[in-house]
């Protein structure tokens, strides 16, 4: 409109100057054809001929302008297909995100292809599928997500898994989880969530050989995998004893790191493991090896629990850990295990009262109830022991349920932020 509006301004100061110059002298033209002739003035046939080439000029940006109209058209009715498909898109995210699913669908699904990105419409849908409760469509929206980008695999294929896992199916999971690990062997989501797969079907074995890549990707932090690792350990040591493989039981040990086995939790769990198989003097070496380096309640009353052939030895032993550790409750009630083990019932007794000075237990009223109604022939004391144990035991049961009790506002408060 602008540009008409110049060249018509244009056309008239032309057409003015001519009009002046034509008023002082207007000039002869003749023009001549074989018996054709055509005579004028000069201002005259400028004027036609100028009027002659704005009519071309006309019909030309015309012509032109019909041209182009359908394809002008085209461009108009795409964009106005595409903010369309964009506003059906946002609204099926709002839906997805407050959980109308079926609505939610619809939108993403009517929307895929003029978006602009239908690999993010189908990925959404199949969510919402899933949801929705119809694992046939999830999967029919992934292939069609394949269709519309067969570049990514890995972001289609984790999207999959995840959800496949969500809905319990977690042999189809590893099975997507497998393929795209030998697309992309070191992509660390595809490893984290083989790694949770592993978990869900108890399959250790393969979990524990998945564990020298995740410590190399750096998956986890060094705490955080040093767990896993402990509590990989233990199901394949239950594993191994569930299934009468006690020789294995070793080769697990040793195959652990040396930190993981300076661990007194986890020397802890493997003694238990191997007193219950019979393996005493292994369980008690390494006993006195872990309290060398850590002192650890759990394996001073472990240590009390199990007998040497020279128990006299072993009472000297657990005595000359007074002077350096102090006479904690779980060192005293041990002493008076190993003092009955002595046949030292006098000093069993003292040890175990002091036990029961620095702090209650229910272990220390039992075997001290014991060693009365047994050894010492005071049955008076020993109903005293038990009732003491048992009070004692009642009233941890309370502190457990007040603590959970006082721990519920808090956890309500949580699931309303």
């Amino acid at each position: 409109m602008i540009k008409l509006l110049f060249y018509s301004l244009s056309f008239l100061i032309v057409a003015v100057y001519l009009a002046l110059i034509a008023k002082e002298d207007p000039g002869y033209a003749l023009l001549s054809h074989g018996d054709w002739s055509v005579e004028g003035t000069l201002v005259l046939l400028l004027g036609v001929l100028s009027f002659f080439i704005a009519g071309l000029l006309l019909l030309a940006y015309f012509l032109l302008k019909t041209i182009k109209l359908p394809g002008k058209l085209g461009a108009w009715n795409h964009n106005r297909k595409t903010v369309k498909a964009i506003k059906s898109c946002n609204k099926g995210y709002i839906e997805l995100a407050e959980g109308n699913w079926r609505e939610a669908e619809k939108h993403l699904r009517k929307s895929a292809n003029s978006s602009g990105m239908p690999i993010l419409n189908y990925l959404a849908a199949a969510r919402a599928a899933q949801e929705d409760g119809s694992s046939h469509r999830r999967d029919l929206y992934l292939s069609q997500a394949h269709k519309s980008d067969p570049q990514a695999d890995i972001a289609i294929g984790l999207t999959q898994a995840e959800l496949q896992i969500k809905d319990g199916q977690a042999e189809q999971a590893l099975a997507t989880l497998m393929h795209l690990r030998h697309l992309a062997p070191k992509h660390k989501q595809v490893l984290k969530m083989l790694f949770r797969v592993y978990q869900q079907l108890n399959s250790w074995n393969d979990l524990e050989n998945l564990l020298p890549e995740l410590r190399k990707q750096s998956i986890f932090s060094a705490n955080v995998l040093s767990q896993y690792e402990q509590s990989l350990s233990k199901q394949l040591m239950a594993q191994a004893v569930q299934n009468n493989k006690h020789d294995e039981l070793s080769a697990i040990w040793n195959r652990l790191p040396k930190v993981t086995r300076a661990e007194p939790e986890m020397i802890n769990y493997y003694c238990q493991i191997l007193l219950a198989i019979g393996k005493d003097e292994q369980a008690l070496e390494l006993i006195k090896e872990g309290i060398k380096h850590h002192w650890h309640a759990a394996l001073i009353l472990l240590y009390g629990m199990i007998h040497e052939q020279d128990v006299t030895k072993q009472l000297e032993t657990a005595e000359s850990w007074l002077s350096d550790n102090g006479r904690s409750a779980e060192l005293l009630l041990t002493l008076g295990r190993l003092s009955i083990a002595n046949q030292l019932w006098g000093k069993a007794r003292d040890y175990l009262n002091e036990s029961i000075k620095v702090a209650p237990s229910t272990e220390a009223y039992q075997v001290l109830g014991e060693l009365y109604e047994t050894q010492l022939a005071d049955s008076v004391e020993a109903m005293n022991c038990y009732r003491e144990g048992l009070l004692l035991s009642a009233q941890k049961k309370d502190k457990e349920k007040v603590g959970l009790d006082s721990e519920l506002p808090a956890m309500l408060a949580l699931n309303q932020c």
